[in-house]
């Protein structure tokens, strides 16, 4: 009786996932098509199908198990038996001399031809059904191989003439149909790098209509959807005008990865500059300054402000506190809009805008002490059009 876990390289206590694993792969390395007329590849590729078939469902795993394990126990019985019966016979051979003896004449001859025609009858005629079922099974499968090229070969059409969803609707129907068919596998991967090639170089190109209705496609077949083509449907769409859609993509690529403060700056300014909506774009900049403290934190410990050198702190934090600071503005925080400020002054002293705000949420709060001081600051390093509020506070 053959051993269906030797034949798929196991042990006997190999979850699912792992028979379905070794059944893959070795079904990809004895597949006929990859060994045409190798009849010993043929061969194991049916001893693995057989053993995969028999090993991933429960119940013919349990009966096959009880029924090797039976037979291991009557092969060591009836072994044990056969040796005591030899122990016997040779003991009753000593003891008794031999009395008769064979007899070579021609009924003998005669009775031994006719077992050998026999199993010459026999022989042959169990090869001919070997062979029949064997041509039979063979026949089946080329049929339905050339069945399966047949719709490899219509999807493939269906994607050229640009029904792409067409196409991967019918390699999924496909797979569901026979899902032990690597060509098609292959085949979804190999027309879903097709299409993201074409949606990338229509990005290069700049033709966002085009490229974001494809990403678009690439995005409901992608498992899981890759970074870069979220990260470039947002800019498609951001492109385009279509910053709702864009928010969307960008909110994705957020849960994906929830720390990276670029994407969060992006979703903020998104909110604050071009849908007009500071409510949401305020819980943005809060949790990048929030990821601002807990990693120079973790870095420098809880007095980060006293110990780090500000200049090495990366940008992304300096622009989070300024879209902070404009955010609590335009919602009339001013408080957290001259705290804001504060923060990014300590973070880039050279920079303009921070003095400019907080100048202004100075004012907005009645504080006029240190407006005139801020302005100047503001003008002194490159901020030219406050001449009017200089004028009017600094006195």
């Amino acid at each position: 009786m053959r051993d269906f876990y030797e034949v798929l390289g196991i042990s006997r206590a190999a979850t699912n996932a792992e028979i379905r694993s070794a059944y893959k792969k070795l079904a990809k390395e004895f597949h006929p098509d990859r060994n045409p007329g190798n009849k010993e590849a043929e061969e194991k590729f049916k001893a693995i199908n057989e053993a995969y078939h028999t090993l991933c469902n429960p119940i013919k795993k349990a009966q096959y198990d009880l029924r090797y394990y039976n037979l291991v126990l009557t092969y060591d019985e009836n072994h044990w038996q056969e040796v005591q019966h030899k122990r016997r016979y040779y003991q009753w051979q000593r003891t008794h001399p031999r009395e008769t003896e064979y007899r070579y004449d021609k009924n003998y001859f005669k009775i031994q031809g006719l077992a050998f025609l026999v199993f010459l009858i026999i022989a042959g005629f169990c090869f001919a059904v070997i062979h029949t079922a064997h041509y039979y099974v063979r026949q089946q499968q080329l049929e339905k191989m050339r069945v399966h090229t047949q719709l490899l070969n219509q999807a493939n059409a269906l994607f050229h003439s640009g029904r792409f969803n067409d196409a991967f609707t019918l390699i999924q129907n496909l797979e569901q149909e026979d899902p032990l068919e690597y060509r098609f596998g292959f085949a979804r991967d190999s027309l879903i790098d097709a299409l993201r090639k074409q949606a990338d170089q229509e990005f290069t190109l700049r033709d966002f209509e085009s490229a974001v209705t494809h990403y678009r496609i690439l995005k409901q077949y992608e498992h899981p959807v890759r970074f870069e083509t979220l990260e470039n449907m947002y800019l498609c769409q951001y492109y385009l005008g279509n910053y709702e859609e864009s928010l969307q993509a960008l909110k994705h690529l957020h849960n994906q990865e929830p720390y990276n403060l670029g994407l969060i700056y992006q979703i903020g300014i998104i909110n604050l500059d071009k849908l007009d909506n500071p409510e949401e774009a305020l819980v943005y900049f809060t949790l990048g300054k929030k990821l601002f403290k807990e990693n120079l934190g973790q870095v420098y410990g809880a007095a980060f402000q006293i110990v780090m050198n500000p200049s090495d702190a990366p940008d992304i934090y300096y622009q989070i506190f300024i879209a902070r600071a404009r955010t609590n503005l335009k919602l009339e925080r001013y408080r957290d809009a001259t705290t804001d400020c504060s923060w990014a002054i300590f973070l880039r002293r050279d920079q303009a805008e921070p003095y400019y705000y907080r100048a202004l949420a100075s004012i907005n709060k009645g504080e006029h002490n240190s407006v005139c001081e801020d302005l100047t600051k503001a003008q002194e390093r490159g901020l030219h059009n406050i001449s009017d509020l200089k004028t009017k506070h600094c006195r």
